[in-house]
């Protein structure tokens, strides 16, 4: 995907001595991914076997992810960034919506992914429809290790039950990096874990995702968890290429 340079440090300190007197100024930078129109990824996903965690055969998904828009507003938030994503398996389309400020990246209905794909739980708990979170805090590109975060924290009316809570907490963990093609990616690496209590509904998904400044999200890997007490499949996603 197509992008400018990017700031590598949040805080540039000045420091300019004359004898006995100096001064000093902050200016904070914060890292950023810098979406461009028509800038393409392809990801491939598989899901993860319910019982053992492995890759499951014939669950292979080639997403092409393409930056449809920049800078629009979406459900309260300014500058953010659609992306259109076009699965292979099975075939559908589908959008991501990504707004970032201060080092902060937010990702609309994060972490949902694995609720909103099981058409029973839907169907008990929301009379089929999907389950909203609203905006999600996936990473923070300036955290440390160790940092904890709220990334979700809101009550949701579903069919079953008035006021359903549902968190997203998260703790950033070491900073590694990943292979995108030849190259290799410096990303974020934080643990969420999601809790949606709706009555006799209950699910706690425990994810790992990477995110890099350069490119957006590389790697999500949601484990397999138990929905309605139901051992359910996860699902992993890699970035393979940009371009």
């Amino acid at each position: 995907m197509k992008r400018s340079n990017l700031a590598i440090f949040a805080i540039l300190l000045l420091v300019f001595a004359n004898g006995c007197s100096s001064s000093s100024s902050n200016n904070p930078t914060y890292p950023q991914v810098n979406y461009v129109t028509g800038g393409t990824e392809i990801y491939y996903s598989q899901t993860l076997d319910k019982n053992t965690g492995q890759p499951t055969p014939g669950s292979g998904d080639t997403i092409t992810s393409v930056v449809v828009e920049t800078g629009i507003a979406y459900q309260g938030m300014t500058g953010v960034t659609a992306i259109q994503n076009t699965h292979t398996n099975p075939v559908s389309v589908d959008t991501t919506y990504i707004a970032q400020s201060n080092g902060n990246y937010w990702h609309y209905n994060y972490g949902l992914e694995l609720l909103n794909g099981n058409s029973a739980v839907l169907s008990f708990a929301n009379g089929g429809k999907p389950i909203n979170g609203g905006w999600v805090l996936q990473a923070e590109f300036s955290a440390a290790s160790g940092t904890t975060w709220i990334g979700m924290d809101t009550t949701l009316t579903l069919t079953i039950v008035a006021a359903a809570p549902l968190t997203d907490t998260a703790t950033e963990t070491i900073d590694s990096s990943i292979a995108v093609g030849s190259s290799q990616v410096s990303v974020k690496h934080s643990m969420h874990s999601v809790y949606l209590n709706a009555g006799l509904v209950q699910a706690s998904i425990p994810i790992d995702t990477y995110v890099s400044a350069t490119d957006g999200s590389v790697l999500d890997i949601f484990h397999p968890t138990s929905l309605e007490g139901n051992p359910t499949p996860g699902k992993i996603t890699i970035l393979l290429s940009t371009k």
